[in-house]
């Protein structure tokens, strides 16, 4: 018989167009950001208008690791569209090797509520701008500087314009190959962060690690 064997259609199909929005929201945010960016976003029109019109989606935006910075030039601008997204509830901002001062000026400009921010291996910023980023952000609990190259100002600054930091990780690293392990005082270079960071607020915590190598 014709048809015969043919599977019928399932009356449970799903219509993935018709899914409720805090829904996507949660899918949104289990496959991570540049897929939202890179894919989501275009499947259908009811996708499309969640990732792009969903502030509660770009609250917490996470650019470091798994694969971003190559995904990255994939997409035009992928950091600003994010922040732009977040319509100017962004709470956390985390990204790697991409951020320059431009862009920690575009972040300063459309949200002021920011409350963790992390710079990892960002070596296009300037200690003017990371200055200028903790002047403008008074709710900074949390600060992360990693792998960078910044004088010990950084911290005098961070500490004064940031009177809600709980956690404030400053790790400077440089590498050589003439000296991968020089000797320095670990006592020596905590205290001279920790000083200017003598604020009456018993519950900062923080992580310094200074390793300093000229090649």
């Amino acid at each position: 018989m014709e048809g015969e064997g043919r599977e019928a259609p399932s009356s449970c199909a799903r219509d993935w167009a018709e899914m409720q929005s805090d829904v996507l929201v949660v899918i949104f945010q289990k496959i991570g950001l540049m897929e939202v960016l890179r894919a989501a976003g275009s499947v259908c029109r009811s996708w499309r208008k969640v990732a792009k019109e969903e502030p509660e989606l770009w609250r917490r935006i996470n650019m470091t690791n798994h694969g971003y910075v190559r995904n990255a030039r994939l997409l035009n601008d992928p950091a600003r569209v994010a922040i732009d997204r977040s319509g100017g509830l962004l709470e956390e901002f985390s990204i790697e090797r991409l951020g320059n001062d431009d862009l920690l000026r575009y972040l300063c400009d459309r949200t002021s509520v920011l409350k963790r921010l992390r710079l990892i291996s960002c070596h296009q910023l300037s200690e003017k701008a990371i200055a200028e980023t903790a002047k403008r952000q008074p709710l900074l609990e949390e600060f992360e500087i990693s792998f960078g190259s910044y004088c010990e100002e950084v911290t005098e600054i961070v500490g004064k314009e940031c009177p809600q930091l709980k956690s404030f990780k400053f790790n400077n690293k440089w590498y050589s190959n003439s000296d991968p392990f020089p000797n320095y005082d670990e006592d020596e270079e905590i205290s001279v962060i920790t000083r200017p960071l003598g604020l009456p607020r018993p519950c900062i915590s923080f992580v310094i690690s200074s390793l300093l190598v000229t090649g």
